[in-house]
């Protein structure tokens, strides 16, 4: 079976330098917020080229506390996002607030030019998710939130690396380009087994240029504490983990090269699909595209699926259902038909095999057996 990830690859491939960097750890006996986090935490900063970055357990407590720390925690409260960013619901309701939907475009991400329209004066913040790896529209979302005061909490929870470059400027100027994460008041980090950038476990990143919120974030993360047994603030417990920390900082220094290897295998998939009736999908010229997935899109997407399971190859959904749509967000308001690119892109989309260790044979086999079944169709 082709899977859609497999981490044993990596791991074998890495797998002396993963157990120095963990016999390291447990040397010293110190498994909670120590050097390796600290270590960790510069490393990621510099890499995203921000001041400060706080590690914590898990993408969705990264954003819940970067909420937090913006000061949004009161029912009634609401928080605009996509519509069809299934986890990144959870963390907005996990505070208290209210989503607020807004339907996607043709990238998969946040349509900018109805943001506006859904700004109440119960708006505090707006998420952009970098879905699939691909960087939203940032200076469109930019100059809304600007407009109206409202901070840009960036989830690159699948997009570690991806860069922006802003269309307005010359490519050659510096800070044309960033990477995502480093553009919005605050940007949040998966470090998800299966992320462009994953641990052994759960955890998590949250970056920004703002020294207050850093502060603010770091005591939150526990108890609130500026000193042991000294809570000054209602915090909670979210920290990243010596092991975990120790682990990404040896993965840091390969993500680049890992994300060079997403687009080339993206490439040969393009360039072995490109007469396929399925849509590929699209690469915006403003942004580099780092490919935690790679999602097709065919209105025979259930038949495909099960077409290509029996053939040896797995494939994903992110996300068969959009937010509105699940049971346990009826509680929102809305109704089928409120969201319809979400509502279609969900039912035709899916997520090819993809990582960094495929071989070039898997790829030409799955194009093969898409094209093969698309064209008896």
């Amino acid at each position: 079976m082709i899977p859609v990830f497999d981490t044993t690859r990596q791991i074998k491939k890495y797998r002396r330098q993963f157990i120095k960097t963990i016999d390291e750890v447990m040397s010293k006996g110190n498994f909670i917020l120590g050097s390796k986090v600290a270590q960790f935490e510069k490393e990621f900063a510099a890499y995203t080229g921000v001041k400060f970055a706080v590690g914590v357990a898990s993408g969705t407590d990264a954003l819940m506390l970067s909420m937090q720390a913006l000061g949004i925690n009161n029912p009634g409260e609401e928080v605009i996002m996509p519509a069809n960013s299934y986890p990144t619901a959870f963390a907005v309701v996990s505070t208290g607030a209210r989503p607020r939907l807004v339907d996607i475009d043709g990238s998969f991400n946040i349509d900018p030019l109805k943001i506006e329209k859904a700004i109440t004066a119960k708006t505090r913040a707006i998420i952009a998710v970098h879905l699939f790896g691909q960087p939203a529209d940032l200076q469109k979302i930019m100059q809304t939130a600007n407009k109206y005061n409202l901070p840009l909490i960036e989830d690159c929870a699948q997009a570690h690396g991806a860069v922006y470059k802003n269309p307005t400027l010359p490519s050659g100027l510096r800070g044309a380009s960033k990477k995502v994460g480093s553009i919005g008041k605050i940007g949040c980090y998966s470090f998800y087994p299966t992320k462009n950038l994953g641990a052994f476990g759960d955890g998590g990143m949250i970056v920004t240029n703002d020294e207050e919120l850093f502060k603010k974030i770091k005591l939150l993360r526990m108890y609130g504490e500026e000193e042991r047994y000294k809570s000054v603030l209602q915090g909670r417990i979210s920290r990243l983990d010596e092991i975990q920390a120790a682990i990404l900082s040896v993965k840091l220094q390969y993500l680049d090269k890992w994300n060079e290897r997403r687009r080339e295998i993206a490439g040969k998939y393009r360039s072995h699909l490109e007469n396929s009736p399925c849509r590929l999908p699209p690469a915006l010229p403003f942004t580099k595209h780092v490919y935690h997935l790679f999602v097709i899109r065919t209105k025979k997407r259930d038949l495909l699926k099960n077409y290509l399971e029996k053939k040896g190859i797995a494939t994903g959904i992110h996300y068969p259902v959009p937010i509105h749509l699940v049971p346990s967000f009826k509680s929102l308001g809305y109704k089928e038909g409120d969201f319809p690119e979400s509502e279609k892109a969900a039912k035709e989309i899916l997520s090819l095999p993809m990582f960094p260790e495929l071989k070039d044979s898997e790829i030409v086999k799955v194009a093969q057996e898409i094209n093969s079944f698309l064209e008896k169709k």
